[in-house]
Parts: C-alpha cells; structure tokens; sequence
C-alpha cells in the first residue's frame, strides 16, 4: 500500500486536494467529488506512524462501525455526516462531511478567551445536543477535546473523529428467550481512550476504579466549557471558571463545577441532563428516583436518561451493568428511564426480549417492546401482541421485570420516588 498524493482519484469520483489533518490514527485529505460537484473530506488509516498497523485497523473499523451507528440512527446537526466507505491505494476510506471552519481549540488559542457567557451557553448546548444523541443510542464519545470539535462559520459546533467511541454489541450476541434458553459466558469490560489528561475524566486513567459511560463525556464537556472561558483547563477535579479569575456568568461557574466532580454518581448522569442546566441556566441537579432489586436488597438511585442492561466486553456501558452469565437474554442496554414534560417518569425499552411491568401485584404484567425487538420476534416465530408499546409511565410500587417473568434469572425492580 502507497499514501495518496495531491491529485490523486479515488474510486473513480473522488480528487484529492491536500492534506489537511494527521494523528496516530489516521489522515485526512480534501477532495472534490465529481459526482455531487462539491467536496468531501477522506480519511485512510495512518500506517506510517509509530502506532502499530493492527492497533491503527483496529481504530479505523471501530470508527466505520460507529459512523454506520449513527447514520442509521438518522445523524445528527452538530455531528459530522458520514458518506460510505471507499477503497483504494491498498487501504480503506472514509468519506465524511468537509466542515469549513476552525478547530475549537484554534479559535481559543487565536482569538482567547470567549467572554460572553450567552455564546459559551450556545456552544455547550450545541455540544450537549450532539452527545445527547449519541448516549440515547447507547454512544459514548469518550475523546472530547477542543481539537475533536469544529466550528462552522455560524459557530456551531460539529463533532469530530470517533476512533475511541465505544457502540453497542450486535443483535446476534443477545440469543432470544422463549422458555428455552441458552448460554454464553458473561465477558467483562475493558476500554481505552486517547483524551488528553486535562479533558479526560478519571475512570478513563488505566486501573480506574470508576466505570465509564455517559457520564465520562459529561465531565469532558464541563472541562471544554472551562476551557472556552479561561483558555486553558486544569488537570483537576470540580473545576470552575472563577477560580481563574473569570467574571462570568454564575450558573455557569456551577453547571461547569457540577460536571467536572471525581466522583461520577456526583455529576450530571448524562449529556441531555447537562443541556437541560444549560438551557435553563439553572445548575441544579434534578430529581432521582430509586430502583430496589427484589430479593437481593440491592437499590440504586436513578436519573432521567440512566439506563440498566447487561454487562458485555465491548458493548455500552449501561448506567446500571447486570450480570446474566447463564441465559445472556438481557440486552447490553435493555431499557431507559426518562422524564416527560410533566416531570413525570417513563421506562422505554430498548431490548430484543421486552421488559415487563406489573402494576404492584406483580400477577399482570403488560409486555413493552422496542421496534427492533418486535422485528426480531417475528422472524423468530414468536407470539407477541399486534403492536406492543416502546414505554409506559411509571408510578412509586411498579415492578418492572427484564426480559420475562417466567425467565430463570429473576431481574424484578420495584420503582419508587
């Protein structure tokens, strides 16, 4: 295999202009698509680095699966879109959305500081938004930096390079349960991350004791809006813009303060959590609720956005991680807890198998199935209801049950506020 030179043709439709961008993972070129008449941008794996070649491959297809994620998730604004994947040269491309702007950290090292709190705001939001959608499909970002970041000419952020991401497990490791079950062993988590030590939060450090899900972005998030203010960001805990002189906006200094604690069970669970804070300029930490694992004593406290499934090698890390190492029917995320405009809670299921609520007596339950799980129970032959739905509210003494209640492992959790 042979890097690209300017002028180069890809696939028969693409032309490169220039580099623009190389890490130890990859390069990225411009280019002209002769197709649609405008330009793209093109990145191949950086095998003439010091990082070696599986490593490097290993990062690459980890980025295509996640850019294949997102795109039928249906993308979003303040993410950049994703094309396909072309070959060429001895190697794979990705052909991506070409943003003209600025890196975020540029823009800070060149003009300084941003000053105006109601633009630091606007940002986060835009930030929060993108990561917002990623952890509803069960994406942790886990290498947000001011250089992953793009601003476009109407200063709204896109987010960047999703070599460390970390997606769900595939539909074929979760067998169905009808009665009859199987069994595949229970693999443990393990994870790695390329964030700088001043962004990266502290259960990503090698040994950590803290796991990491969608949490782990929300203190990147709140050390980027540290950064946006000052110009700079500490290798530190509960940071806050004043502490570095900056006269800016109060709930600010405490949405950043709150974002940025050790201890993840003290920050905002989730990104959508954080935009709401931003988008009231209120920093409070919402409302929990309480899950109660009947006949094991064991409870947790939950907030809107938190999730529970099953623990997996390298699938996404639910807010509450189960081990089902005899059946393995439950879903590496299996369903989401959520507040409505009301204030009210909700459970969405998000499995193949369903999730079951009984309305304290725990005699009748009422089947909510998410629309992949419907699909994959038809081609499985199974009886389910015509159109079971995704979620139901929830009230203090609901049981919700995962998967059935007839399955041999017994995940029953009575909801309470």
């Amino acid at each position: 295999m042979s890097e690209p030179s300017p002028g180069d043709e890809l696939a028969d439709r693409y032309v490169l202009r220039e580099e623009i961008g190389r890490g130890g993972f990859g390069v990225v070129w411009s280019a002209d698509d002769r197709e649609s008449g405008g330009m793209v941008a093109l990145k191949h794996p950086n095998y003439e680095g010091s990082t070696p070649d599986e490593l490097v491959e290993k990062y690459f297809e980890r980025e295509t699966d996640i850019l294949e994620e997102i795109r039928e998730a249906g993308e979003h604004d303040n993410i950049m879109s994703y094309y396909g994947r072309e070959e060429g040269f001895g190697m794979p491309f990705l052909v991506v959305e070409l943003i003209e702007g600025a890196e975020l950290g540029e823009v800070v090292r060149e003009d300084g500081p941003i000053t105006d709190p109601d633009e630091v705001r606007e940002i986060g939001i835009g930030i929060c938004d993108a990561l917002s959608f990623l952890h509803d499909h069960d994406i942790i970002y886990r290498d947000l930096k001011p250089d992953n970041i793009m601003l476009n000419g109407a200063r709204d952020p896109k987010l960047l390079d999703f070599t460390t991401a970390k997606g769900t497990v595939t539909s074929d490791d979760i067998p169905s349960f009808t009665g009859n079950v199987t069994s595949q062993p229970v693999q443990g988590s393990t994870g790695d991350s390329t964030v700088p030590g001043e962004f990266k939060p502290p259960e990503l450090n090698r040994d950590a004791e803290q796991r990491q899900g969608p949490w782990s972005d929300v203190y990147s998030i709140g050390k980027l809006l540290c950064f946006l203010q000052v110009g700079w960001v500490p290798d530190d805990d509960s940071v806050a813009p004043s502490q570095f002189g900056v006269d800016g906006a109060d709930y600010l200094d405490e949405i950043v303060r709150n974002a940025t604690q050790h201890d993840h069970a003290d920050r905002y669970s989730n990104a959508s959590m954080l935009k709401t804070a931003l988008e009231d300029r209120d920093a409070t930490m919402p409302s929990q609720a309480t899950l109660e694992w009947l006949g094991r004593g064991e409870k947790w406290r939950i907030s809107p956005g938190d999730t529970i499934g099953r623990k997996t090698e390298d699938g996404p890390r639910p807010s509450i991680m189960l081990a089902d190492g005899r059946h393995t029917a439950l879903s590496a995320v299996h369903c989401r807890f959520v507040t409505d405009e009301d204030s009210g809670w909700r459970v969405v299921d998000t499995s193949l198998n369903g999730t079951y609520i009984s309305k304290h007596d725990e005699q009748e339950w009422r089947l909510l199935l998410s629309e992949t799980g419907r699909e994959r129970q038809r081609q499985a032959g199974e009886s389910i209801p015509s159109d079971p739905d995704a979620s139901a509210a929830l009230e203090p003494g609901d049981v919700v049950a995962l998967v059935s209640p007839s399955y041999p492992e017994r995940f029953y959790f009575r909801f309470s506020q």
